[in-house]
């Protein structure tokens, strides 16, 4: 099963609060800057896939 990425507009607004997860998640600061950079844009994507989950949910819900 792949995974589709977001697109990186759907996640802008989530990168400098992934960037704030990441820097407070010590064992990560051994990551070369482009390592991090991954790890940062995969935080984000997280938050707004669990955004876009919950706003589904909350579209049933209503529906029903």
């Amino acid at each position: 099963m792949s995974i589709k990425t977001l697109p990186l507009l759907a996640i802008y607004g989530d990168l400098d609060r992934a960037r704030d997860i990441m820097r407070a998640w010590q064992p990560l600061d051994h990551l070369s800057p482009d390592d991090a950079e991954i790890v940062v844009k995969a935080i984000a994507e997280g938050i707004a896939r669990g955004r876009c989950h919950g706003l589904e949910m909350g579209q049933c819900h209503l529906a029903a």
